[in-house]
């Protein structure tokens, strides 16, 4: 790919039909949108111009130091997605912005919870998300789409449980669009173990869901190999402390299990220092498939093709390594796929 211009790997990129298995509802949102809603209802900064309101919804080098600094920037969205009509123009937007980068699969994850303190229910929530994005169904049909529901760790194990029985009516298979195909946990790692959500993986796996897990992202390889021995997950989210475990690495590769890279966003919430330190070459060489993903691109100011250019130029990739990646992620996908065993 080095003898390729950067408008070459582009046009290149597009044509793999990618898939983004890692992209965060509230961290997808466009700017101009969320300014467009606070002109309409209410400043949730009063005093700031456009420019000094996207300045709080991305990531800022000078400030910005670990996780918890780049959690801090979904507060702001979050005053505009307690309301379907907010939930559901937003989900059409987020779909329209993956299709132009080229995306032909995306797995969009949301926990409901955080988004109905206006009143909206679980279900309601899920609801908008699956009528925004069938939009982009219906005028793409090349386009496939699925929605990975997340609980926070925070509000532990039980809580876990109820919101999985809330969403079972949203199943995809209940739906001839799409729904919700997945389950993942999400939030800072450290005081919220793996082993306070055996039961809600146990209740997924029942209920037909794919299962992928937030870890090692802020914490070592022995909080992976908890999240892979008590949880069975099929995916990894970072995982990028995995990569000091040669052990781990071959579970995880014997496993099949995938892993969701987020080359920027690791950067930027701590988990290794520059792009070029990323152990995406590691997994690789390891035989662990790998996804590269996006995460939040509106607070990593960032985009699925930018993510694959990032890799290329760091670790020196070839067309057949890019087109090997690109493979790998469509076919962890959980759109439109039966569980294993």
């Amino acid at each position: 790919m080095k003898n390729r211009s950067r408008e070459e790997r582009m046009e290149f990129l597009r044509s793999l039909g990618l898939a983004d298995l890692h992209r965060h509802f509230d961290g997808a949102v466009r700017p101009e949108t969320l300014w467009g809603l606070s002109q309409k209802y209410y400043s949730a900064i009063p005093g700031l111009d456009f420019e000094e309101f996207r300045a709080k919804l991305t990531y800022n080098p000078k400030t910005d130091r670990t996780l918890l600094d780049y959690l801090d920037k979904f507060h702001i969205p979050l005053q505009y997605t307690q309301f379907y009509d907010n939930i559901q123009s937003l989900a059409t937007e987020i779909a329209e912005d993956a299709y132009a980068e080229g995306i032909r699969t995306l797995e969009l994850r949301i926990n409901p919870v955080i988004h109905r303190r206006a009143g909206l229910t679980t279900r309601q929530v899920i609801s908008a998300v699956r009528k925004g994005m069938r939009e982009t169904i219906r005028a793409h049909p090349d386009f496939r789409a699925g929605i990975v529901a997340i609980a926070m760790r925070s509000h532990g194990g039980n809580m876990a449980k109820i919101l999985l029985r809330e969403v079972i009516g949203e199943l995809d298979r209940f739906h001839n669009d799409l729904g919700v195909v997945g389950f993942d946990i999400a939030g800072p790692e450290r005081p919220f173990p793996p082993v306070l959500f055996i039961e809600p993986f146990k209740l997924a796996e029942t209920m037909g869901l794919r299962k992928t897990v937030h870890a090692g992202e802020d914490e070592g390889p022995a909080r992976v190999w908890d999240a892979v021995e008590m949880l069975g997950p099929e995916r990894l989210g970072h995982a990028v402390s995995a990569a000091e475990d040669p052990k781990l690495l071959k579970r995880i590769a014997a496993d099949g299990i995938a892993i969701e890279v987020c080359l920027t966003s690791n950067v930027q919430t701590g988990a290794i220092p520059r792009i070029e330190d990323h152990p995406l070459p590691k997994f690789l060489d390891a035989g662990v498939r790998c996804a590269l993903s996006t995460d939040n691109p509106t607070v990593s100011g960032t985009n699925l093709l930018q993510e694959y250019l990032l890799a290329i130029d760091a670790f020196g990739l070839s067309e057949s390594d890019v087109r090997a990646l690109a493979r790998m992620a469509t076919e962890a996908s959980f759109v439109g796929r039966e569980g294993r065993g």
